[in-house]
């Protein structure tokens, strides 16, 4: 027995962009006030790097981790 051919019904708009836009990366944007959640680093360091963080820490009125946010951050402006 022969089958009958269906006709394929033409996609939607919708679809034709959700088929077109497949290919492209979208970058969501980034709360920096956001749940530090994310990631955690452990830095080894050696004495004097420690006690230059410490210092700093101290001088600023911040956490050692705090100190390197700031950091990140001042290097990101430059």
């Amino acid at each position: 027995m022969i089958k009958k051919r269906e006709v394929v019904k033409p996609s939607s708009p919708d679809m034709d962009a959700f088929i077109n836009g497949a290919n492209e990366q979208t970058t969501a944007k980034l709360d920096p006030k956001a749940s530090r959640k994310f990631k955690t680093h452990t830095i080894p360091m050696n004495e004097y790097e420690y006690k230059l963080l410490t210092e700093l820490a101290e001088k600023y009125g911040q956490t050692h981790n705090g100190i390197i946010r700031f950091a990140l951050k001042k290097l990101k402006e430059e």
